[in-house]
């Protein structure tokens, strides 16, 4: 089985690790500033290191499950990252949720050293990964991917080979795109139920059996019961990945519905409720009351 190096035991991250060890795999995960998931993956049989580097030596694939680009970049190339430590003929494999142009820039840096690269942005959410069936968007050569695979299919069933490296990220840029869009939508045709006077858990049951989507499903009764914690996907990603599929956009293209959507959850920034699920755009409907 493959040697293992795995970073970011965020709420994706730790079960992914609890996969890759039930099939057997040798994992080394890094100190996280929670204790909590480091101890219970510890009892399921992984090592655990003090740096990226240290988790690195002697990897044959390093999998990340990071934030943002500058957490994936500080991981490999800052002070006790990976990118000195990893032997030629290993590979990454970047699952978080990173910056096209960043992604190619480490993989040009890594090939260098002779080290694969593959973007793997993902999908289904902390479902998938507790189940082992995450989906994948796949950017990078044949060979790189060959070699993650045996990795992936222990976390997930599904992959999208979309093209070089940064299409896997590109991808996964306008899946979130079309999912927080469609989330705010959700919000705004509850919004236009209570303002009808409907009963809106009746309304989401009527409204899954003719124009269903996961959007409604998985967040239209967070959004009825005002739950915004904890957060699935808190108010401030959404606005990190939105900015970011703004800034991969051509400068030939003009976008009408994006911008809109952005506006919402800057909205929401802005009210103090960065840190809360995006099903926080309930709170715009008293502002829409008021007006």
């Amino acid at each position: 089985m493959q040697r293992i190096a795995f970073v970011g035991l965020g709420r994706m991250g730790e079960p992914m690790v609890a996969n890759l060890l039930k099939q057997g795999f040798e994992v080394t995960i890094v100190g996280n500033r929670r204790p909590e998931p480091v101890e219970r993956l510890r009892a399921l049989g992984a090592k655990v290191a003090a740096t990226p580097a240290e988790a690195a030596a002697g990897a044959e694939v390093a999998i990340l499950v990071l934030p943002t680009s500058a957490e994936v970049e500080a991981t490999l190339t800052g002070p006790g990252g990976m990118a000195d430590a990893l032997a030629a003929g290993s590979v990454v494999v970047d699952c978080s949720t990173s910056e096209p142009d960043s992604t190619r820039k480490l993989a040009a840096h890594l090939a260098g050293r002779g080290v694969g690269f593959v973007d793997a942005g993902m999908t289904r959410g902390v479902v998938g990964a507790r189940q082992g069936k995450l989906a994948y968007f796949i950017g990078g050569s044949a060979e790189d991917f060959a070699k993650a695979r045996p990795a992936l299919e222990a976390m997930g069933d599904t992959f999208f080979q979309m093209g070089p490296v940064g299409a896997g990220h590109e991808t996964k840029n306008l899946s979130n795109a079309l999912s927080y869009g469609t989330v705010a939508l959700v919000g705004e045709v509850l919004l236009l139920g209570k303002r009808f006077g409907l009963d809106l858990n009746a309304l989401q049951e009527a409204l899954m059996s003719g124009a269903s989507s996961k959007a409604l499903e998985s967040f239209g009764p967070r959004i009825i019961e005002r739950e915004y914690s904890p957060a699935r996907v808190s108010v401030g990603n959404v606005r990190y990945h939105l900015q970011t599929t703004r800034d991969i956009t051509p400068e030939t293209v003009s976008l009408e519905l994006l911008p809109r959507v952005e506006a919402m959850y800057e909205r929401l920034s802005g009210m103090g409720l960065a840190d809360k699920d995006m099903s926080a755009l309930a709170e715009l409907w008293e502002r829409t009351d008021s007006a």
